[in-house]
This record gives structure tokens, sequence and C-alpha cells, in this order.
């Protein structure tokens, strides 16, 4: 366990210390959406059927697809880093992301090769709730609150990773050159971010940054 922003403590890739068929620090994959509880008294012939009401959507990349079908928010939402934190504040409540709560759990990974992953520095928001039902984590139950609320959270990883990608006093950094295929020239890089809402229901989310080509 480390510390993040705000003394958050961030878990490790590896927590919580044994293997489960998906591990809640493998950022590789992605949950899907839905509530994923199953049919309570459904005959289970009857769901290979019918509408799963209470399961889980087939991932799909197609914009109209990919949203959920148990809950009216979700999504993916790309921002610059110039967005004050009161906008920001407004669009992540209508995306459905849940912003008050302190009972999360935050895994952490960095880019290797960023222009081609695609992302710098990226989190892992998920509840204590989702890491037991999801990820078969009793564990979860032990993990003392975190200090800050997820929207302070979201808002102090942001102030980080502007001080430390963000070259003082220059529109374009020289600490993200390079990072998307810029020439330095012709095309710059700029911090930007991007947050996605994996599962609505239990309260499991995606925040990253990244960097954008600024071009003349």
């Amino acid at each position: 366990m480390t510390r993040g922003p705000a003394e958050v403590a961030i878990l490790s890739a590896g927590w919580p210390g044994r293997s489960l068929p998906l591990m809640p620090g493998d950022l590789s994959q992605f949950l899907p959406q839905g509530l994923g509880l199953g049919g309570p008294g459904d005959d289970p012939l009857k769901r290979l059927v019918a509408p799963d009401y209470y399961g889980l959507d087939v991932p799909d990349g197609h914009p109209f697809r990919a949203a959920p079908t148990q809950e009216p928010s979700g999504g993916v939402l790309y921002f610059n880093d110039g967005v004050s934190f009161d906008r920001l504040r407004a669009a992540l409540e209508v995306i459905g992301v849940g912003l008050q709560p302190t009972n999360y759990a935050l895994f952490a990974g960095q880019a290797r090769h960023p222009s081609k992953e695609r992302y710098l520095d990226q989190v892992r928001i998920v509840s204590k709730s989702a890491l037991g039902h999801f990820f078969g984590c009793a564990e979860a139950d032990e993990l003392p609150d975190q200090p800050v609320t997820i929207g302070d959270f979201i808002r102090n990883f942001i102030d980080a990773q502007r001080a430390k990608w963000n070259s003082p006093g220059r529109t374009y950094s020289d600490r993200l050159r390079g990072t998307l295929g810029g020439d330095g020239d012709w095309a710059k890089e700029a911090l930007c971010f991007g947050l996605l809402v994996e599962n609505t229901y239990w309260g499991v989310y995606r925040l990253w940054s990244r960097a954008w080509l600024v071009t003349k």
C-alpha cells in the first residue's frame, strides 16, 4: 500500500495478496456495466431467451449499444487540462459519478509506452462493495475509509498530474514532448484527461491523464 494525493491509500496491483480469477489491480481489464445480480427466482432456462434485467451488459464499442441498459447514465468523459473543477463536477454528476463516498479503494498504474497506450497515469476508483461483489474480496471490509471524498480525490489527482506533467510558465510541456508522437514544432503535446464510468451501479470509475496534439 502506498500513499497518493491527500494521503489516500493506493493498493498494490497484487492486493489482496492471493490469486483471484480477476484481480482488482489488473488495470488491463475493464468491468462491464450492469447490476450483476442475476434474476432472483427466475427459471435459469428462461434467462437464456429472455432479457437479463439484473445481469451484466455485453461490452460493445458502438456508441449506442455501449450505453448501460440498467442505468440512465455512464460513459466516457474527455476533458481539457484547463477546465474548472466546478464545471467538471457538474459533468461528472451528469454521467453518474458518485462524488461523495469515502468508502472506496484505489489502484494506480503508469504507462510504459504512452504513445501506444494512450495514457500517462491512471487510477481505478472502486467501491468496497464492488470489491466484494465482482472480485470476491472479503478483505475489502477491513479497509479503512479514505480521508477524502471521491470528488476531492479526482480534483487532487488532476492537480498532481498538472504539477507532474506541465512545464511552469509554458503552454506546451517539454515533459510531454513525444508522448503522442509530436515533433516539438508542428505538433506539440498538451495535458488532458479522461474518465470512464466502468460500472454505474457499483461505483467503479477509471481516471487517467493523457496527452493531445496541438498543431499549427
